[in-house]
């Protein structure tokens, strides 16, 4: 039997245990509270959410990172994905200053293979804009899982999951209210001359905590070392409200709600001045009620619910200067959607040693059809033909509901293991009325499937086995999925002589993981290895029915195995150094070619000296030649190393009045270095240029002030 299927009914079997071990669970006597899981000498102190709710990362097999405050402050606040450029096993690549996507061991999040939760709730709006949509100023921290996750987050969780959990005002709710406006942070960097600021309007008191924001970025196009580049400017405006109320000391309700709208340039291949493309302007609307109630039974310790929905909107507009006979077509994009609607059930339930948690989570996605006109504009400034507005794609829906349950077991302080399953029902439904101009083929195409349903059981087993406090053995099995997007399965029109056929039977992507680790925890020395294998099949892919029709299918095999090193050495009490590397390799099976735009070998080297309240790092981050490539899609870049200069210190130094505020400055890639992140997608169609492709900023100065409450 295929080890998946026997992965599948492992998982299956393991759900139906952890839902028998729940009802077990409520013969709990009140006057015998469950005991908390030992958490061996070791562990650290952080508390990460890979398992949906907290847990120490010691405790957790998963590869687990996280970026917190005064990380995020320490660096440029251009944009989100740039943030996690220090963590092992995690690029990104850039299409401009502000939009740009998550790799994680090889695969991008702009293939929905990557999963974006805020807050603990799904976001899957427009996964090549997803990360835009946050201000660096308004996140606390974020976690990331570097590989599978689908047990416990579902579809798309097939190689990493980003939560960002944003900020929220903390303090004493019994004493009475009080309402404070007050200057968060404010940021500039000097190679895009971007200027940041963030006001807040904070309440405390009565029950309630309140947390109202204005965020604010500016900025222009930024210099490479090769020069300006065209067309990567933006301005970013958010209003963000937070509040919550807690009845009494065991219960929260929380009303989250966000208003964003952006104007940027995407600066990526092949660039201006051969084509111009922006989003004039982006926009999301957000809401979401949440409840959390701790010590709500013997039997159950923790409970999260959670609604939201979310509306995108955006108009595209875009000029082609690529026509032999001087031909500039003028293309507006109205992208209307989709609306998200979601929310969670979870519940946690301290048996012993043993920590089970469990529940439902759902999410729907409403696409309604884009429109769009074209014009085009000879040499001479006349109009040669015009496209009126027209709505050019069907509708389509998607509905996920996922069931799941997790369960951690810490029999002593040498072992633990993690067990998790999950059940996920998708169903797609495409609209039946045709798009404008629909050919008959397409039609045709359409009306032989306008829904799906698919399927899909997933599972984890991991352990952590310490045969002494300083040295943990983590090993992890699981099996993932990525559901079709309704793109996928719609995505279809002319563009040229290339006809694109939809495919609303494309069937889930699949993988097999396999990790193991070594963790050293010596006290000044701490450091993790992790190599793992991951084995995907049924990925989505175009096949060619003719010359010039092509459609979606389930064909793609891909292997891709590598491994992650980070650590740190506390030298004395004021100096420290901080090391990562990674490196991945992914083959595609069928072709027995390098898998593109992975990264090679690549890494950091960092040295920290704190004196008192001031600190102050040097550090390295380096590339080896991508050499390893797809010739079809991809051209060779050189290898690099970057040196960075960052320090900090507490305002008090100079008034004490503004001891509340730390001022952070970096200089980044002090020898103007020209590189290009090995995972920037380009275009070998089109030559090489400073946006084909895409040149990282040159040397930039950053100033950083950020309050510390």
């Amino acid at each position: 039997m295929p080890l998946y299927r026997s992965m599948q009914r492992l998982a299956g079997l393991l759900a139906v245990t952890l839902i028998c071990g729940t009802a077990i669970a409520q013969t709990t006597t009140p006057d015998t509270p469950p005991t908390p899981p030992p958490v061996p000498p070791s562990a650290e102190e952080i508390t990460v959410t890979a398992t949906r709710f907290e847990r120490p990362i010691d405790l957790t097999p998963q590869s687990v990172s996280v970026v917190d405050a005064k990380e995020i402050h320490a660096k440029p606040l251009w944009n989100v994905q740039a943030l996690l450029e220090d963590v092992p096993g995690v690029s990104f690549q850039r299409s401009g200053a502000l939009d740009a996507q998550i790799v994680i061991r090889g695969l991008s999040s702009n293939d929905s293979r990557i999963v974006l939760f805020i807050d603990g709730d799904r976001f899957r709006g427009r996964n090549f804009l997803e990360y835009s949509l946050l201000d660096p100023n308004e996140i606390e921290r974020i976690e990331i899982i570097r590989g599978p996750a689908a047990a416990l987050y579902g579809s798309d969780a097939m190689n990493g999951v980003v939560n960002v959990i944003t900020r929220r005002e903390t303090g004493d709710v019994t004493k009475s209210f009080s309402l404070m406006p007050r200057l968060y942070a404010m940021g500039f960097s000097s190679s895009n001359r971007m200027g940041a600021a963030r006001l807040e309007l904070a309440g405390l008191g009565n029950g309630f905590d309140m947390l109202i924001g204005a965020n604010y970025r500016t900025a222009e196009n930024y210099e490479s070392p090769a020069g300006e580049i065209p067309n990567s400017d933006f301005r970013t405006r958010s209003l963000t409200a937070r509040v919550g109320y807690s009845p009494n000391a065991t219960s929260r309700i929380e009303l989250n709600a966000k208003k964003f709208s952006d104007d940027a340039g995407r600066a990526g291949a092949p660039g201006a001045p051969l084509v111009i493309t922006r989003e004039d302007p982006l926009k999301e609307r957000f809401v979401r009620l949440a409840y959390s109630q701790s010590q709500v039974a013997p039997w159950m310790q923790d409970l999260e619910a959670s609604l939201y929905a979310r509306n995108l909107s955006s108009i595209l507009r875009g000029e082609t200067h690529t026509a032999a006979n001087g031909t500039v077509e003028f293309r507006n994009t109205w992208v209307k959607g989709p609306l998200e609607t979601g929310g969670k059930l979870l519940a946690r339930s301290v048996i012993g040693n043993s920590v089970l948690s469990y529940g439902f989570d759902a999410y729907r996605e409403n696409a309604p059809p884009f429109q769009d006109d074209v014009r085009d504009v000879d040499r001479n400034g006349i109009t040669t033909f015009v496209d009126p507005r027209a709505k050019r794609v069907r509708a389509a829906r998607q509905t996920d509901l996922g069931a799941l349950a997790h369960y951690d077991w810490d029999p002593s302080s040498r072992l633990t293991v993690s067990l998790g399953g999950r059940y996920d029902s998708v169903r797609t439904v495409i609209d039946s009325t045709p798009a404008l101009g629909e050919s008959p083929e397409l039609t045709a195409a359409f009306a032989r499937n306008l829904s799906a349903r698919d399927s899909a059981l997933t599972g984890s087993a991991g352990v952590i086995f310490r045969p002494m406090p300083e040295l943990h053995l983590v090993g992890n099995i699981s099996t993932a999925f990525r559901s079709p997007t309704t793109g996928d399965k719609s995505g279809s029109g002319i563009v040229g002589a290339l006809n694109t056929l939809p495919n609303a039977e494309l069937k889930p992507e699949k993988s097999v993981n396999y990790e193991a680790g070594v963790r050293v925890r010596l006290g000044e020395v701490n450091a993790n290895l992790t190599v793992f294998r991951s084995n995907y099949k049924d990925l989505v892919q175009f096949a060619f029915l003719t010359p010039t029709t092509r459609q979606r299918v389930n064909l793609g095999r891909v292997n891709v195995d590598g491994f992650e090193l980070d650590g740190a050495w506390q030298m004395t009490k004021s100096l420290a150094f901080h090391f990562n590397a990674a490196d991945a390799r992914g083959t595609n099976e069928l072709t027995h070619t390098p898998l593109s735009y992975v990264p090679p070998l690549n890494g950091l080297l960092a040295v920290r000296r704190t004196w008192n309240d001031i600190w102050l790092e040097v550090a390295d981050r380096w590339s080896r030649d991508k050499t390893r490539i797809d010739r079809t899609q991809e051209r060779s870049t050189d290898g690099y190393q970057t040196l960075n200069v960052y320090s900090g210190f507490d305002l008090s130094r100079i008034q004490p009045m503004l001891k509340a505020y730390r001022l952070n400055i970096g200089i980044e890639n002090i020898t103007d270095k020209a590189y290009v992140l090995p995972a920037t997608r380009e275009l070998i169609g089109f030559p090489v240029s400073p946006t084909n492709p895409l040149l990282e900023p040159g040397r930039s100065l950053t100033i950083n002030l950020t309050a510390t409450f």
